[in-house]
């Protein structure tokens, strides 16, 4: 069992990196660099613009997952599981329009930008009255999708109650900087509550459960220039299914929230006179539009191996799909 939980691990991790290879949202979050010409005021409007369907989309999937089905796990039973979350970001999430953003001092050319799920095409450009300076905003990753990956342990307790703890240490992912993930969700079973509950042909439940990811992008790390990122994420789950010898199906409603900070931290010479124009100069935090959701999942059972499937619809709709093992 130790062996096969090492091997689960390591996939796990090299799945994640392969994630991040794929979904190149940290190297792009380098890109809000260029937005300091326009002054710091408007470098912060621009950035909170071009990153908003994270605050959202990485609430909502990060907030799915949490569970295998609406039974808790039996007292002593355990699984382990790597599960990888991918948030649709709707087209209205993949534009913005900075014309719209009061900057200050600035002048607009172009009719939007992408976001950063959004094309990959240049946006509008920024320029002053007086050209002093002039930029194009980037382009998106050009994948209107938010992923999210998790790596998590459940175990049952006593009545009728499990935990499920996620945890991914501070893991450097190559160029693209480093990643963590902390978070915790207790699941209680209803039917022993409920008079004739243990009569009823389903299972009721309810969870909650909390989180913490850091996400940081590295700008150039001999300059000490780096764009950290916290996404702190809450959700409370009603859910009701049904146990069978192979499958574990189950259905609810919830209720969710997040919020994603962002700073750009570092000494930042813009003009390139060697000398610093702006000390940490980006600093936000934006919450996640998402609130009530609706969830639908199985889990698929073969021995102890385990294949989970789950859909979120909520704000951003969002698909969980993972592997693991299991015991009970």
């Amino acid at each position: 069992m130790t062996q096969q939980l090492k091997k689960l691990s390591a996939y796990a991790f090299l799945m994640l990196g392969l994630l991040m290879a794929w979904q190149p949202a940290n190297a792009q979050l380098s890109e809000i660099r260029a937005f300091l010409e326009s002054g710091e005021a408007n470098a912060n409007k621009l950035a909170q613009a071009y990153t908003s369907p994270l605050p959202t989309g990485l609430s909502t999937a990060l907030n799915s997952g949490w569970t295998t089905g609406a039974a808790p796990t039996k007292k002593l039973g355990f699984s382990a599981q790597f599960r990888l979350a991918f948030a649709a970001v709707p087209s209205s999430g993949t534009t913005f329009d900075a014309r719209t953003l009061g900057l200050e001092d600035a002048v607009v050319t172009g009719e939007s930008s992408n976001t950063i799920a959004g094309g990959s095409g240049d946006g509008q450009r920024i320029s002053d009255l007086s050209n002093s300076y002039s930029f194009t905003l980037p382009g998106g990753t050009g994948v209107d999708v938010v992923p999210a990956a998790m790596i998590q342990g459940n175990v049952g307790l006593i009545k009728g109650t499990d935990i499920t703890v996620r945890y991914i240490p501070e893991t450097d992912i190559g160029d693209y900087g480093s990643i963590s993930v902390v978070g915790a969700g207790i699941k209680h079973g209803l039917n022993q509550w409920l008079p004739g509950g243990k009569l009823l042909p389903v299972d009721l439940s309810i969870m909650a459960a909390f989180s913490q990811t850091d996400l940081n992008a590295t700008i150039s790390s001999s300059a000490e220039q780096f764009v950290n990122t916290t996404t702190d994420t809450f959700v409370l789950n009603a859910l009701v299914g049904k146990k069978l010898p192979f499958i574990s199906a189950y259905a609810g409603v919830g209720f969710q929230t997040g919020s994603f900070s962002l700073e750009m931290l570092g000494d930042y010479d813009v003009d390139g006179n060697g000398t610093t124009d702006f000390t940490d100069p980006v600093s936000f935090t934006s919450d996640s539009d998402a609130a009530i959701h609706a969830l639908a999942g199985a889990q698929f059972k073969l021995a102890i191996f385990r294949i989970y499937a789950e859909v979120t619809v909520a704000e951003y709709t969002t698909y969980n799909a993972g592997i693991g093992i299991g015991l009970r």
